[in-house]
């Protein structure tokens, strides 16, 4: 069961619209009702590797694709998310044992993370940087962190 604190922030971001998305090596970040560099407003949401994107029909990509020292096939990868640009987030899951985060977007696309090391620190975390507040997920914990800027 997640605490109180968690689901507030997970229920706010539900029907909300990506508006920017970045490959940063092969972790993955995703800019809801904002921009990068955007101060007091919007969500992010950081999905270290391990990670994939898929939709009905297949997997489409994933973290260890992104791994890639070739910078244009890093430019191709990165070519998938325009898919989700501006697409409204349907629903947000974190599974229990795991942590693992599923976020269910319009038209059946779907990234989540998988756990690959039970002992990593963050397998993923959600800004709310309206409240300035931080879920961290691992496969061991999650937690609220009030962020201090």
């Amino acid at each position: 069961m997640l605490s109180e604190n968690i689901q507030e922030i997970i229920n706010s971001l539900l029907n909300r619209t990506v508006q920017f998305v970045r490959l940063a090596g092969n972790s993955l970040i995703i800019y809801i009702d904002c921009e990068p560099g955007v101060i007091g407003q919007g969500y992010s949401i950081w999905m270290e590797p391990t990670w994939h994107l898929r939709n009905n029909v297949e997997v489409i990509t994933g973290s260890r694709a992104a791994q890639t020292e070739d910078e244009a096939e890093h430019k191709i990868i990165s070519g998938f998310f325009k898919q989700i640009h501006m697409k409204s987030i349907k629903k947000i899951t974190i599974e229990p044992i795991t942590n693992d985060l599923q976020i269910e977007l319009e038209e059946g696309i779907i990234l989540k993370t998988f756990v690959s090391d039970p002992s990593d620190e963050e397998s993923w975390h959600i800004k709310d940087l309206y409240k300035r507040k931080r879920i961290i997920g691992s496969p061991r914990t999650l937690q609220v962190i009030k962020e201090v800027t």
